[in-house]
């Protein structure tokens, strides 16, 4: 049985009314919900409250959720308004601009077990600088698709774009990392981390 299958049988569980199914599902996506919150929030407690009020939250409105059929999109779409929320509200609070995309923020640290340290920070560094020449969309876009291996179709969804837009976006991103980079590490980096192909 794939975890897939595994995790919509824990959520049609949760749906009828067994909570401790609600916590295996909690144990298996604190983690990535965390690493992604960090990315909007910058706040680590406050990253733990947008995740514990939204299991809350799932609780609270259990009778009108339907069956999902990625439990993972289903949390990551609606942690990322969540956080959105969170942010408008304390922007609002400080008299801010309306949050928008453009703060999402993604840093990628290559396993140093690979590599020996001089070269990790070497790499380490040049990946960072061609990471900041990124927009903020760009960058969600590849974390999604790449890193948390959403469809294309779901990284669509969660950013509010055309299937094609989404391609674009993406497209656009590779080719900008690709002229940051020289050809080893956008190579090194294609295999092991965020396993780009040429469009």
């Amino acid at each position: 049985m794939s975890q897939t299958r595994d995790e919509t049988i824990l959520w049609e569980s949760f749906l009828n009314g067994d909570n401790h199914s609600l916590e295996v599902i909690y144990r298996i996506y604190f983690d990535e919900l965390y690493r992604y919150g960090m990315k909007w929030l910058k706040d680590g407690h406050l990253v733990e409250d947008v995740i514990q009020d939204l299991f809350v939250r799932l609780i609270q409105s259990r009778g009108n959720l339907a069956v999902a059929q990625s439990v993972k999109f289903y949390l990551f779409r609606a942690f990322k308004n969540m956080a959105l929320d969170k942010i408008r509200l304390e922007k609002r609070l400080v008299g801010g601009n309306e949050p928008s995309s453009d703060t999402f923020q993604l840093d990628l640290s290559p396993e140093s077990s690979m590599i020996d340290k001089e070269e990790y920070l070497i790499i380490k560094s040049k990946i960072e600088n061609a990471l900041v020449q990124l927009t903020p969309r760009q960058r969600e876009a590849l974390y999604l698709r790449y890193i948390e291996e959403f469809s294309y179709s779901e990284v669509s969804e969660m950013m509010g774009l055309t299937a094609k837009g989404t391609y674009k976006l993406m497209s656009r991103a590779i080719e900008a990392i690709r002229g940051q980079l020289p050809a080893g590490i956008f190579i090194f980096l294609s295999n092991h981390f965020l396993r780009l192909h040429p469009y």
